[in-house]
């Protein structure tokens, strides 16, 4: 009997986990691989807006960023990535030159296809790297569509949107127009069929300056989803619509009243709203997105808001939904643990409490003091030095990224979950085999694991070793010596560190 269907036959393996204090307890887990849940599709991040100047630097430089991102062995290997189509450069409102993009378009229907230079080599190096899925990311219309001339919304507080009346056409042929021209770029390294496009973002906030960005009302954000589909298909193009890229969990379940009360419109209640409309439903490839931003409170947030958008999720089977964006929103870098660490919690439960088949992180590059970047740099201008610094963050996302890979299944692993201290998860590979899994030590204390197989369970027969991966303030991914399931193997105290089984099939 092969792999697959031992799987599918063997109801329970027993994995038990005793802490390294005796006054910790033991912490026993069982993985159900009968019980399965989501099917992982991507781990990405952003390359809004940076990526345009970090992509101008010298091939060494550029190269190394493109290698802690995309490398599945000396990186993180990222799974997707996202490309920002930016909307035209606006210094009116916008100091920072890091928020603002010029735009392909230099005029209706006409374009310069070598802007974007430095966003375009890293489309480059992530497909020449691997990367096999691609988002293209729209935070404005360009500016020619925009009310007011404008990349965000400015002094105007009373427009539902700044997309111009009437232009959800013209809109939805510039995109294609752009989407298009990748599709059938005459240079093979940049010849790319994106597979996802996000027409609008976060679309309940006021964006009236600062950065690129543009509210949208649920009303609004159906004509442009409708006119974007019909063009998508005259274009004969597979690219799939996602969205709504809810700013917030709540609005994915609820109406967001103090935005209703705002603009006199309705925004939010987006399940409800897209895909109980069947004409609007139709629009999209069966995937709905989120981020994950002021839903991180430890006490009242974190656990509620996912339990309640996971049982909401729930009423739409053959849907499937993706965290499409997150960083932790407070000033001051964070290199180390304690940033780090606060991702992978939210990390976890929104992928075992929300069933998240995508998680994707914000600024893959940043040269703020904010915490976030995945990786950062001290560069500002053409001829300051090309820092690079690595954060904690870039590697804890690693510990899921490089592992759990596209097509890998979520499985059950029964336990004690424990908020500030211990956290795991198991995921399988259908077609090798392959088991990983991911803990995370939020405590001060290091927790003794043991996985054991019960006479009968899945590991008979098969070899019972993985091989550990660890995230510390002292290690970047460091893979440490195989752990055989019957024996002992310490989580160290503020961690992550991935169990990587060996395939199983011949």
């Amino acid at each position: 009997m092969n792999y697959i269907l031992k799987c599918l036959t063997v109801l329970l393996v027993a994995v038990v986990i005793s802490t390294a204090s005796a006054d910790s307890g033991l912490q026993q887990y069982a993985l159900d691989l009968s019980t399965r849940h989501q099917v992982m599709d991507n781990f990405g991040a952003n390359d809004a807006w940076s990526i345009q100047k970090v992509g101008l630097w010298s091939e060494a430089g550029k190269t190394r960023l493109a290698n802690l991102l995309f490398s599945t062995n000396s990186g993180i290997g990222l799974s997707c990535w996202r490309f920002n189509l930016g909307a035209g450069l606006n210094h009116v409102n916008i100091r920072d030159d890091w928020r603002t993009v010029e735009s392909f378009e230099t005029c209706a229907g006409q374009y310069d296809w070598t802007r974007q230079p430095g966003a375009r080599w890293f489309l480059r190096a992530a497909k020449a790297a691997g990367v096999r899925q691609f988002a293209a990311t729209v935070y404005s219309p360009p500016l020619r569509l925009t009310r007011n001339g404008l990349s965000n919304l400015g002094k105007d507080t009373i427009s539902t949107t700044n997309l111009k009346p009437g232009a959800e056409q013209d809109f939805a042929k510039y995109l294609t127009d752009i989407l298009q021209h990748f599709r059938d770029n005459p240079d093979p390294a940049e010849r790319i069929e994106f597979n996802y496009i996000f027409p609008i973002n976060e679309p309940q906030w006021d964006w009236q300056h600062s950065q690129e960005g543009c509210r949208a009302s649920n009303e609004d954000l159906k004509q442009v989803f409708m006119a974007l589909k019909t063009r998508l298909k005259q274009a004969g193009l597979s690219t799939l619509i996602l969205g709504p890229e809810s700013g917030c969990l709540p609005d994915m379940y609820s109406l967001d009243l103090p935005a209703h009360d705002k603009w006199k419109a309705d925004y939010g209640d987006y399940l409800h709203f897209i895909c109980d409309n069947p004409a609007l439903s139709a629009c999209f490839g069966g995937i709905i997105t989120y981020h994950s931003y002021w839903s991180d409170d430890v006490v009242a947030k974190l656990i509620p808001h996912r339990q309640h958008l996971g049982r909401a999720f729930a009423n739409y089977p053959g849907w499937k939904i993706w965290q499409s964006e997150y960083c932790i929103m407070e000033p001051g870098r964070d290199l180390g643990m304690d940033t780090a660490l606060r991702m992978a919690r939210i990390i976890h439960y929104d992928l075992t409490l929300v069933n998240a088949s995508s998680w994707q992180w914000w600024n893959a590059v940043a040269n703020e003091d904010y915490k976030s970047g995945l990786i950062y740099t001290d560069y500002k201008h053409q001829g300051d030095a090309e820092t690079i610094h690595e954060s904690k963050l870039l590697w804890v996302l690693g510990n899921y990224s490089r592992f759990i890979r596209p097509g890998m299944q979520r499985v059950e692993l029964r336990g004690p979950q424990n908020i500030n201290s211990l956290l795991a998860s198991a995921y399988c590979d259908p077609q090798s085999g392959r088991l990983v899994f991911v803990f995370v030590n939020l405590a001060a204390k290091s927790h003794s694991v043991r996985i054991a197989s019960a006479a009968g369970s899945l590991f008979e027969g098969m070899k019972k070793y993985f091989i550990p991966y660890t995230t510390s303030a002292l290690k970047n991914l460091e893979a440490g010596d195989e752990v055989e399931l019957s024996g002992d193997f310490s989580v160290p105290s503020f961690s992550v560190v991935t169990l990587v089984g060996k395939a199983s099939t011949p």
